[in-house]
């Protein structure tokens, strides 16, 4: 039976100052620290240069993104934020000097890469023969890429090197793995589990995330394995076990020193919408599980804020960014308007 925590409670709010007025906070990218970094141009929108940085103590940080130049149209095609900075995959057209509606003569990828303080900034072109798709940093530096070998159907992951290269391939798309379970009447029994074939699909809807010294690649909207990764090449399989009715929603940035990981996850019935355009949103619970075997330790539950809102889990906090009253503040002004009590932006850590 799953124990439920009933101490959480995030009390001190402290405001963030800085951060652009009505953009939205439901697409953080948090480093191992508890910074929230936010892109807030959309995935497969026309890149920008501004991202912003929200630290646990309030401040905002503000960066500009290097992209590429003389390019019809660049767009956005993964984030990521890790121990070392924070990069972003592009994806950009040349056309020919016809009209603009004539196809694209050409398409480039590259990665942009940012450090946490925006001191420093660069841009790779990538030249890989496979299509990117999603990108990745280890805190050694190293850069992550997964992608689609359209030739096979097949999909790729690769490190590369500063210059846009590939370094070594890692083999990852395993199609059975031994699994040993205990036996009903004692004992255990070896099982083969056969994993589903990797599509392309499946790899646009995949997410990186930092975990230590570890990327882990997830599969929001599904139940399936988790895959821990390391700069060396080597690779793991943790088996998380979501509640039934429910699947992956995403997993929060921690450390990894804890041995644990917390998952966001969400309603699977397909008929309520998954969507922020409506904003609706389907049911979703906070859970702890080991890291290594992937068992559910506990749900973790607060009143204030909202599951959707937490955004980080560095070391042994939650952090969450959300919307709140403002204290001693006059609301009559704001009641008078019909607009409801004022609120401001704050940022919270609760320990876990």
């Amino acid at each position: 039976m799953v124990r439920r925590n009933e101490t959480i409670r995030f009390i001190t709010e402290k405001p963030v100052l800085g951060f652009p007025i009505g953009a939205g906070t439901s697409r953080a990218h948090c480093s191992s620290d508890g910074t929230a970094f936010y892109d807030l141009t959309s995935s497969s929108a026309t890149a920008g240069q501004d991202l912003f940085g929200i630290s646990t103590d309030g401040g905002v940080k503000h960066l500009l993104r290097k992209l590429p130049i003389d390019y019809t149209n660049v767009l956005v095609r993964d984030f990521f934020a890790g121990d070392q900075g924070l990069v972003t995959l592009l994806e950009a057209d040349r056309r020919d000097g016809g009209t603009d509606g004539s196809p694209p003569r050409e398409t480039d990828y590259f990665m942009s890469l940012e450090d946490e303080a925006g001191d420093v900034s660069s841009l790779v072109p990538l030249a890989l023969r496979f299509r990117p798709v999603k990108v990745a940093r280890f805190g050694s530096g190293d850069v992550l890429i997964l992608g689609w070998d359209a030739g096979n159907e097949l999909p790729v992951l690769a490190l590369v090197k500063e210059d846009g290269t590939a370094r070594r391939f890692i083999d990852f798309d395993e199609r059975s793995r031994d699994e040993t379970r205990n036996a009903p009447g004692g004992g255990a029994v070896k099982e083969v589990v056969v994993q589903e074939r990797a599509t392309l699909k499946a790899l646009q809807g995949a997410a990186f995330v930092p975990f230590g010294t570890e990327v882990l690649l997830t599969y929001p909207g599904t139940a399936k394995a988790i895959l821990g990764l390391a700069a060396s090449g080597q690779s793991r399989s943790i088996p998380v076990s979501i509640p039934a009715g429910f699947v992956l929603n995403d997993v929060l940035v921690s450390s990894g020193g804890r041995g644990t990981l917390v998952l966001r996850v969400k309603e699977s019935d397909p008929a309520k919408p998954a969507s922020d355009d409506t904003g609706e949103h389907p049911k979703m619970r906070l859970y702890e599980y080991d890291a290594v075997h992937g068992s559910l330790i506990r749900e973790l539950v607060f009143d204030k804020p909202s599951v959707p809102d937490v955004t980080c889990a560095p070391n042994s906090l939650l952090t969450a960014v959300f919307y709140d009253t403002i204290p001693d503040a006059d609301q009559s002004a704001a009641n008078a308007a019909g607009a409801g009590a004022a609120k401001q932006l704050v940022v919270s850590t609760a320990h876990r």
